[in-house]
């Protein structure tokens, strides 16, 4: 099947205002409530309230991401406008939770850059194969752990002031939260790569590209519009 590009208007075409939609900017506008919470224990780490709260909207974040796809099957509300927007709020909550780590808690600056420079290029991928190949792109297994690892680290980084104010001995291994930022840039570099095998000849060479709808691996990495 040829691929053909599509107008950025027609992901506009079906249903905007569903539930799944809904849980989907549900999880970004929970961000300045979580910068706010953080930013009151980052000052002050003997008073855990404010890290109790930060969990719990974590929390709600992650139920949010998952309530968005169960609706969307449940209530037939699957649409191109919510697979696209699920990813990119992820996106949008993944660099917030990033951010705080560094500006309160010390995570790597150039971890977060390179996060950051991959999750724009993501879009950027999504925005390309939509517009100029006529697909959706779903992540794989990689960008799944990104996500896992991102909360990890955030969890961990937040961590080091309570630990300090406890007296954890400093030569303890639960007083370096660098081995779970450099285990998210391994992760995040596998992610590239397989995205850049995936991916390569739709983009560069579209004229190779073969797309068959029965196929289901190829079901699993992208869906034909």
């Amino acid at each position: 099947m040829s691929l053909q590009g599509k107008k950025a208007k027609e992901i506009f075409e079906d249903r905007i205002f569903t539930l799944s939609n809904f849980f989907s900017i549900s999880r970004v506008l929970m961000l300045p409530f979580f910068f706010i919470s953080t930013k009151y224990y980052a000052e002050n780490p003997k008073d855990l309230s404010h890290f109790y709260l930060s969990i719990f909207l974590c929390l709600a974040a992650v139920l949010s991401d998952f309530f968005d796809g169960f609706f969307a099957r449940i209530l037939k509300q699957e649409t191109n406008l919510g697979r696209y927007l699920d990813p990119v709020c992820d996106k949008f909550v993944t660099l917030g939770g990033l951010f705080i780590a560094w500006y309160h808690f010390g995570f790597p600056f150039w971890i977060l850059c390179i996060y950051l420079i991959r999750e724009l290029l993501g879009v950027w991928l999504g925005g390309f194969l939509y517009l100029k190949r006529g697909l959706l792109g779903k992540p794989n297994w990689w960008g799944k752990f990104g996500v896992g690892f991102v909360a990890l680290s955030v969890l961990w980084y937040m961590l080091i002031p309570h630990f300090k104010e406890i007296q954890v001995h400093p030569e303890s291994f639960i007083m370096f939260p660098e081995y779970s930022a450099y285990l998210l840039l391994f992760v995040l570099c596998m992610g590239v790569i397989f995205y850049g095998i995936r991916y390569w000849n739709i983009v560069f060479h579209p004229e190779q590209a073969v797309i068959d709808p029965q196929d289901k691996k190829q079901a699993k990495m992208y869906k034909q519009l």
